[in-house]
Parts: structure tokens; sequence; C-alpha cells
């Protein structure tokens, strides 16, 4: 018989480590279809611009990282020639298209980028000199670059944001003069917009390209090279070694591993078919629902570009918009990142306690010892990456140098070394991987360019100021919805970029004298970053349900609750701004932290226990009316009403063991 249980107990450990296995190719195609539907497979010759423009990206950047970039046109448009270059190889025309071959179409784009961005190169002085004053070949060539950044985005990035851009474009040149009330402006010429659009730094070539063309390339090039070493593999090992034996383990690990992942991964939906690809089979094993298990991965993932020290591209813009280092902006994600991942991790186990789940058995899981001596080297690169930035290093220089020990300390181990086929891989999917963002970047930027020729700031700020009637929560309110409606369709990093510009000023203009502006640029970009987990258009739950083989609505219904903290967070740091202020706060004693702390920790658990209807033992109703009722009176700005919503809660848990201990009194007598 004991012969017998440990058989079977080596068959569950030969299956659940060849769980990664069962997500077949086809599965992954699918959801490589929702991401993009007209990408190229390219082999042999056909991918050499691929190849060249993804290392000369490489070869640029790691100089200019090192040695300081050039003037801001020059560093821009020389970014951007290799990322057109790889937009039109990579991305086919339409869904018909053929994908094994260029067509001849688009080495003709790609010839029109490089001379495009040649004539700033050769005539940056002249540029300078008569600056403001355009001749016809401006003009010409203007209008071409902002022709063919529309097609870069409908093909790299989606029908959606460039339908959006063309919109601001027409509003300049068309709709303007006609439009009602303050949105209504004079008329601009097509020579006054393409000379904007392309031969200033606040176009297409403005502060978003800027902050891809200076460090947002360099931190995916790490991720890229990082992941090649088989760090991927290292952080889901060490999380289901950790987490694994407790009950409901696997999806413990799931929300661990998404965290660490997130920390070199600006994607939601690559997050979460990296790790969900072994975590979601892993989930349905030990009992969880296919429906739960594809949406615990994509809400775990989707915080990863919340999740210092590497966050998602709109973070370093956010640090550039408000003039302070990036390392600030880290240091000011750390709560809310913590918090979020916390409440995700309380409403797993709570799952798993309702449902009776338990862990894995120990023989099932990797050994944490041999799992952290054959790994734990790949972790010196993040922490080299981590005590640089505090030094106050740039980032560029910070990235540059983690990146040298990331190749140097990979060759201590045959499992982690980095061959030329290895390193060569990863500088060809950085580059492709920063297509999409630099794209979306330049997208926004004729967005915030034509907004700010025709002032279109200032007039929403107004129009913010009136229908909320000044009252700041209606304005959160309707700044959240705006947030999550323009995700829907549009990168994260783009959704972040006009919301700042849009909406972010009206609400500073709502909030206390005082009051550190990065508050309302934190609150537009954590929405901007749920809309991958909202319904109905949901990328990363798309994902999930590929893998879990569930309805994608329902994976998405149970993602909203599971995620129902992460859209309370934003709420809660703009009423308590120690949360996110406190490094901007020297004043901030640890007592007053530690409380904010409390409030937030308390609502974390609140929220997990209402939703999931357990606590220490199943809520009954009116208990999950006390949890969530308090847990929401703890996000105003008033101590009485916290104090409440804190004294509902902790009334609930004492009920709750107070109950149970009756309970098992009654049962012992």
């Amino acid at each position: 018989m004991i012969n017998e249980e440990k058989d079977n107990l080596q068959t569950n450990n030969e299956k659940n480590i060849e769980i990664e296995a069962q997500v077949d190719k086809k599965i992954l195609k699918e959801i490589e279809e929702i991401e993009t539907k007209n990408k190229r497979d390219l082999t042999g010759l056909w991918s050499a611009p691929i190849i060249i423009a993804s290392i000369g990206l490489f070869i640029f950047h790691m100089y200019t990282g090192w040695f300081g970039a050039y003037f801001s046109l020059i560093q821009r448009s020389i970014h951007f020639m290799f990322i057109l270059t790889l937009t039109f190889s990579l991305f086919a025309r339409s869904k018909k298209t053929p994908r094994d071959k260029i067509q001849f179409y688009d080495l003709i784009f790609i010839g029109i980028s490089i001379i495009l961005c040649y004539y700033i190169l050769t005539n940056y002085k002249e540029l300078v000199w008569r600056a403001g004053a355009a001749n016809p070949m401006d003009v010409f060539l203007g209008v071409i670059l902002v022709l063919l950044t529309l097609e870069a985005t409908r093909r790299a990035v989606g029908l959606p944001l460039m339908l959006v851009a063309a919109f601001f474009l027409l509003y300049a040149l068309v709709f303007g003069p006609y439009m009602p009330g303050r949105f209504s402006h004079g008329t601009f010429s097509i020579k006054r917009v393409a000379y904007y659009l392309y031969l200033t730094d606040a176009g297409i070539f403005g502060t978003p390209l800027g902050v891809s063309a200076s460090f947002v390339y360099l931190f995916i090039l790490f991720g890229a090279i990082l992941n090649k070493t088989g760090a991927g593999k290292f952080f889901i090992d060490f999380a289901t070694a950790l987490t694994g034996y407790t009950r409901g383990g696997p999806a413990k690990a799931a929300v661990v591993s998404s965290g660490m992942m997130g920390t070199v991964s600006g994607s939601s939906t690559a997050n979460t078919v990296t790790t969900g690809s072994f975590t979601i089979p892993l989930m349905k094993n030990i009992g969880y629902s296919s429906v739960f298990a594809g949406a615990v991965e994509p809400v775990a993932s989707t915080g990863g570009q919340i999740m210092p020290p590497i966050m998602g591209a709109a973070a370093f813009i956010m640090a550039e918009f408000l003039g302070v280092p990036y390392i600030e902006i880290a240091k000011a994600a750390i709560f809310p990142a913590l918090f979020y991942y916390f409440a995700l991790f309380m409403a797993v186990d709570l799952k798993a306690a309702k449902i009776g789940l338990s862990g894995l058995f120990r023989e099932q899981l990797p050994n944490l010892l041999k799992t952290l001596k054959t790994g734990w080297i790949l972790l010196a690169p993040i922490f080299a990456l981590i005590y640089l930035l505090i030094q106050g290093y740039s980032p560029q220089k910070s990235v540059v140098l983690s990146i040298v020990v990331l190749i140097i300390v990979s060759m201590f181990s045959k499992k982690t070394r980095l061959t030329p086929k290895k390193f060569l891989e990863a500088i060809t999917e950085a580059g492709v991987s920063a297509t999409t963002v630099a794209v979306a970047c330049a997208a926004a930027g004729i967005i915030v360019g034509i907004t700010t020729m025709s002032g279109l700031g200032l007039k929403f700020t107004g129009i913010v100021f009136e229908v909320s009637r000044g009252i700041l929560p209606i304005a959160l309110i309707l700044a959240s919805l705006a947030s999550l409606v323009l995700g829907m369709g549009i990168p994260t990093t783009a959704n972040y970029i006009i919301m700042a510009t849009l909406i972010a000023p009206a609400l500073i203009r709502l909030m206390t004298e005082g009051t550190h502006l990065i508050l309302p640029h934190m609150f537009v970009f954590y929405y901007g970053i749920l809309a991958d987990i909202t319904p109905p258009v949901m990328l990363a739950v798309f994902a999930g349900a590929a893998i879990a083989r569930a309805p994608a609505m329902k994976v998405g219904i149970e993602s909203t609750k599971l995620a129902i903290p992460g859209y309370t967070l934003p709420f809660m740091f703009i009423f308590h701004p120690e949360l996110i202020s406190w490094n901007f706060t020297p004043d901030l004693n640890l007592f007053k932290l530690g409380f904010f702390l409390l409030l937030a920790a308390a609502m974390s658990i609140g929220i997990a226990g209402g939703m999931q209807g357990y606590l220490i033992r199943e809520t009954k109703f009116y208990e999950r009316v006390m949890l969530l009722a308090g847990s929401f009176m703890i996000i105003p700005a008033n101590y009485i009403i916290n104090l409440v919503g804190l004294a509902l809660i902790g009334a609930t848990l004492a009920f709750q063991i107070l109950f149970k201990q009756q309970k098992a009194v009654v049962l012992e007598e």
C-alpha cells in the first residue's frame, strides 16, 4: 500500500514537472494572434532587416547609454529610424498579406524612413538656425513622416490608437474652427502642423519618444537578456518552492513569480503567457476552477507594471514629465505595489481555504536550496541596478552597467551562460519588444503635439472642473473611467501620456496646495494599467483564458473581482498621500506612516475576505457587508471614518474567531 502511494506520488510529480508542456503550440499561437494579427514569421535573408536593425539599436543605445545621449532630435531620429525599419519588416499590411517575406512596398517604406531621419541628421544645424521657418522640403517630409507614423501605429499597436491620433490631426486641420464652445480654435495650416510634428521636440520626436530613445529600450534589453539566462524559470521555480506547499500553493506561486517577472517585463500579456503556461495548469490540477485559475495569473501579471525597480515604460515617461529621478517614481510605487500583491495573495489564500484546497507535496516541488544555489546569481544584476539607481546614477548608465554585470555573472554556470546565439536572440527580441512601445510613443507624440498647439489641455482642465463642480471625488471617478475606457484600445504607455496631458492637470487644480504632482499622475497610470484586465477589452485576460481553456468573459469578471483592491488603491493614496509621497515628505514620522500602512493592509484584507466570502471561516452575509463597508470607509481622508472602518473589519475578525472557538467547544462536548 505504501509503495503504491509512493508510485502515485512519483507519477503526480512527473505529471506536474511536465505541466508546462501541456500548453500546446496552438493555444500560444492563438494568444499571439490576440496581440497582433499581422506579425510576419521571417526566415533566411528576409529576417536580415530585423537582425540588422536590432543590432543597430543595441550598439547605438549601449554607446549613448554610457557616453551620453546626442542632441534630442538626433538621438530620437536615429532611434526612430531603427524602429520604423523593424515595424515595416515585422508587421504586414493586413492578415491576408503573405507572412514569409517582406513586400516590395514595405522595403520602400523602410527606405523612406531612413531618408526622413537622415534629413534631420545632416541638416540639424541649419534647422536650429532657422527654427520655425519651414521650407517646402520640411513640410513635404513632415507630411510623409506623419503618414508613416500613422501606418506604423496601425500595424504595430492597433487601429484604435491610430484613429485617436488621426482624430487629433483632423481636429487641428479641419474640425477645430467648427467645434462648439471651448473646443473651438483657429485654423492651423498643414505647413505649421507638419513642421511642428516633424522638426520640433514637441511632436513625434517629443518627450514620449525621447524617453523610449533614452532608456526604455535599455531596460527592455536588460529584461530580454535576463530572460535568456533562464531567469524566468528561476523565478517560477523559486516561487513554487517557496509557496507551493501552502494551501492553494500554485496560485500563490503565480502571484509571487508574476511579481518577480514584473521587475523585468513591461507587458501584462507577455507576463501572463510566460508564467501562466506553468501556473495555470498547476492551479487547475490541485482543484481551482479553470475560470479562477485563468483570472489569477493576468491580475498578478498586470501588477508587474507597477512593481519596482523596473516598472512599465510609462513610469519612465512619468519621471520625465515630473522632472524627478526615476528612482523617486520607483520608491513612490513601492507601498501600493506591495499592497496590490498582498491583497491578491490573501484572495487566493482565502479562496483555497473556502473550497478546502491543500498545497502540493514537498516531493512535487523544486528544492528551494538547489533552486537558490543555481539561480541566485541571476539576482545580482537586479540588485546592482537598484544600488546604482539609489546611488544617483542616471537610468541609462545604471542599466548599461547592470547589463554588463548580467553578462559576466551568466558565464559562471552552464545553465545560465549566454552563448552567441542566445545573445543575438536576446538583442533581436529586445528590438522587437521595443518596437511597439516606441511606435505608441510616436503616436502619442502626435496627440500631445496637437494638444499643445491648440491649448486643448487647458480646455479639458476647465471641462473636468465644470463637470465635477470642483468636487475631487467626482473628478477622480471621471478620470478613472476615462483611463479605463481609453486603455481598452490603447497601450498603457500611450494611455498614460494622453491622460497625463489632458486629465492630470485638472486633478492637480482640484487638489490642495502643496500636494505632490506625482499623485494625479500615478492615479491615471494605475487605471491605464488596470484596463488590461477590465472587460470587455482585456488582452491579458484573453491570454489567461486561452491557457485555462475557460470562457474569456467569465475569466474577465473573476479578474475584476480579484483586482478590486487595485481599483481602490489609487483612491486610497490620493486621500492618504503618505502612501505614495512618503519619500517626498521629510517631516512624516514613522508612527503616522505606520498608521496609513495599517489602513491599507486592513483594506486589502477586508476586500479579499468580503469578495471571497471567507476569513477565518466562511462569512455570513452581514459579515461580508461589514468587511466591504469597512474597507471602503478606510479610503476617505477622515480619521473618524477610517477608524470606524477599521473597527468594522476588526469586529468581523473577532466575531469569526469567537464563533469558530465556540463551535470547536460544542464539537468537543
